[in-house]
């Protein structure tokens, strides 16, 4: 049985790559009319480091589930098929990957990879199916499971496609280009955007724009006022992605498992076409600042930072998507049959109006910066959020609001405004009492949730738990006390080992185990790598987002698939 998975497995990988070219490559080759003479661009690059470098993160992924030995197994079926052969013919060191050009008119391309020898490669293959015979000048037929390719070797490369014109025109060395991405990536993809021939381009948006207009159906409860809103909302979401499909250079998205350092991230970049809104706003925020460096705390359980500057273009395209979601709000508040009368209606359209203004008042100054803090223990949970507002008077007017509004409700514990003052922010407490039978969040909270609502002369925060008043007043000092500090545009991490140890004192029965288990490792293993980070980065005309996995993390999820195994084998 595994003999033949394996073997299928292999062929259905090979066949994949033939219907790519089949369905992708051959129809646009096809129809494009070519440009005569025309010199070739670089559309997209799809690029793998290489079978050394796959067999080490096969290692990387087996020690973290438990299987040290999951890339020699893999070796050895190889040899199992290969008759103990090897892949012979292919050089295990260098990229493997696609490249994609186009001429301005027509789009080509071919699958790259780097042999000592193409014939002894396919003949190695030959028991996945994989049959191969020359077809003259120089040119290679390969089929396989009814699919055919054709190749070309030159100067230690392999290079495949679905034609043979196809074939011309391609990088002397491919390895350069592949090499770009894997010198980064284990896996990454790079993509022209501007390359690729405008007719293609305009085919892809107008896709997009059908796409989201077929599925602006008038749903079966909504209303004509409702549908138009959305409709409002939908088309101003769709000019924006036009203007960012036309704006964007260069796309990367890019994998890396790194044994080095045990983590694991991924990124995703892109530029901006020079002299462009995009390319202003990158620009604008290439090195950001912020006011409310209070909420920098790498330690915590979660920390969210971010800081920027908000273009002109940018502001009246606000405005009109502001226009929508007001409408849209409006026509739900005035629709919702449980609001107890039209007063309470007006009251909460109003409040709504307020909050929407203040966040209009936010984004006509052209700035934005604030942050959110989660800390985390055993019996405790804390919650402090906030940042900048242009008009922070009208959160202030919409929550008195909705204060007044709950009145009417008989265990509103009410707000007891002005309660407190902290440098120029005046604070605000609610205490909502939990009752008695609820055991859990009296074990987090106490007898009641504390929460605050901090408003300044140009801020606004928003505070809860144990100790959040105490919590809000660091988080004001330390920002005082640090004016205009440089930051990443945005910048958000989780501790994995807080929030295991917070859910070991609140999880039920069941699931204790497997979470003190990860608990103890991170506890005793991660020495405090033990994060998820979310960060972008200023790169030249761009911004990179990277998703990162310390080892702690991974070395989690290696527990949990381990359990999860053990499980499905019924121990």
């Amino acid at each position: 049985m595994t003999s033949l998975k394996t073997r299928w497995t292999a062929k259905a990988m090979l066949v994949a790559v033939a219907t790519f070219f089949a369905a992708c490559a051959g129809p646009l080759a096809s129809t494009a009319v070519a440009q005569a003479e025309g010199s070739t661009k670089p559309i997209a690059i799809v690029a793998l480091s290489g079978y050394d470098s796959l067999i080490d993160d096969i290692n990387f992924v087996g020690s973290l589930g438990g299987q040290p030995a999951l890339a020699q197994n893999v070796e050895q079926m190889i040899m199992l098929f290969t008759q103990n052969k090897g892949l012979v013919g292919l050089v295990k060191d260098k990229p493997i990957g696609l490249v994609v050009q186009s001429d301005g008119m027509s789009i080509s391309g071919a699958l790259c990879i780097p042999v000592t020898s193409l014939e002894e490669l396919t003949t190695t293959l030959a028991p996945f199916g994989v049959m191969s015979e020359d077809a003259g000048d120089g040119i290679t037929k390969i089929s396989v499971s009814g699919q055919t390719l054709v190749a070309r070797e030159v100067d230690g490369w392999a290079f495949l496609s679905m034609m043979p014109q196809m074939l011309e025109n391609l990088p002397e060395d491919p390895g350069t280009a592949l090499g770009t991405l894997t010198s980064e990536y284990d896996l990454g993809i790079r993509v022209n955007v501007q390359n690729i021939p405008e007719p293609f381009r305009q085919m892809a948006v107008q896709q997009l724009q059908d796409g989201m207009e077929s599925n602006m159906q008038k749903l079966p409860d909504e209303s004509d006022e409702q549908f138009e809103a959305r409709k409002e909302l939908s088309t101003a979401q769709i000019d924006q992605l036009k203007r960012m499909i036309n704006e964007i250079d260069e796309v990367t998205v890019g994998l890396t498992l790194d044994n080095e350092q045990q983590r694991a991230f991924f990124d995703f970049a892109y530029t901006a076409v020079p002299e462009t809104q995009l390319a202003e706003q990158f620009a604008l925020n290439s090195d950001p600042k912020t006011n409310f460096a209070g909420f920098f705390q790498p330690d915590a359980a979660m920390m969210l930072s971010f800081a920027g500057k908000i273009t002109e273009a940018d502001m009246a395209q606000a405005e009109q998507m502001f226009a929508a979601l007001a409408k849209q709000i409006q026509v739900a508040i005035e629709e919702e049959a449980d609001l107890p009368s039209d007063e309470a209606r007006e009251v909460l359209k109003s409040a709504a109006d307020d909050f929407l203004d203040a966040l209009k008042a936010t984004v006509q100054t052209g700035m934005m910066d604030g942050g959110a803090v989660l800390s985390m223990a055993p019996n405790s949970v804390t919650l402090v959020a906030g940042g900048f507002l242009g008009d922070p008077g009208k959160v202030e007017s919409a929550l008195k609001k909705l204060a007044e509004l709950a009145k009417e409700e008989p265990k509103f514990p009410g707000v007891n405004w002005d309660a407190d003052k902290h440098a120029d922010v005046r604070l605000h407490t609610l205490t909502i009492p939990i009752p008695e039978s609820e055991e859990k969040p009296r074990q987090i909270f106490g007898e009641a949730v504390e929460v605050v609502i901090g408003i300044g002369k140009d801020s606004a925060y928003l505070a809860l738990g144990r100790d959040c008043v105490e919590a809000l007043k660091g988080i004001i000092d330390t920002s005082a006390a640090n004016p205009q500090k440089s930051i990443p545009p945005m910048e958000m991490t989780f501790s994995l080992g807080q929030i295991m140890e917070f859910a070991a004192a609140v999880a039920d029965e069941d699931a204790q185990p497997l979470i003190e288990t990860i608990s103890s490792m991170l506890a005793d293993e991660a020495s405090g790598r033990d994060h998820v980070k979310i960060l972008a980065t200023p790169i030249p005309n761009g911004i990179r987002t990277r998703f990162e996995l310390e080892e702690g993390v991974l070395k989690a999820i290696g527990l949990g698939v381990m359990q999860a195994q053990g499980q499905g084998a019924g121990f």
